[in-house]
């Protein structure tokens, strides 16, 4: 009788387990696009943003600037947009960073952008930036 019970405790939190696989959990995006301007002029193509959420754990969104310094945030490839709440927007560095005769990186951009640009509040829906950076060290 013992044996019984404990293959039905089994049997019923194993269905348990089962029940929660697949399920999805339910995550608002809103579509983030805009421009990037570099000391006033929009950015040349093939700089990259992160959107990194302030929520640890949460996966972040990037995007990529055209010829026309605009851009697209993408979550995923089948999913544009960002996961809503607050987010820090930064740049990528480069995957080769040349060094200075020093041996210290030299980035394309102060090093602060790629730290932070700008923190935004993600909502669903469609949000428009235009983020402004400059190469000047201040």
């Amino acid at each position: 009788m013992y044996a019984a019970r404990v293959s039905g405790l089994l049997l019923l939190l194993s269905l348990s387990a089962i029940g929660g696989c697949g399920k999805k959990e339910d995550v608002e995006f809103g579509s983030v696009t805009g421009t990037l301007m570099i000391d006033g002029q929009t950015s040349p193509a093939g700089v990259k943003l992160v959107f990194d959420p302030l929520e640890k754990g949460v996966r972040g969104s990037i995007a990529t600037t055209d010829e026309s310094g605009f851009f697209e945030a993408v979550y995923s490839a089948s999913r544009n947009g960002v996961r809503t709440g607050a987010c820090v927007i930064k740049l990528e560095p480069p995957l080769v960073v040349p060094k200075t005769g020093s041996g210290k990186p030299k980035l394309p951009y102060p090093e602060k952008y790629y730290e932070e640009i700008q923190q935004v509040n993600v909502h669903g829906g469609h949000t428009t930036l235009e983020l402004k950076i400059s190469k000047a060290e201040n």
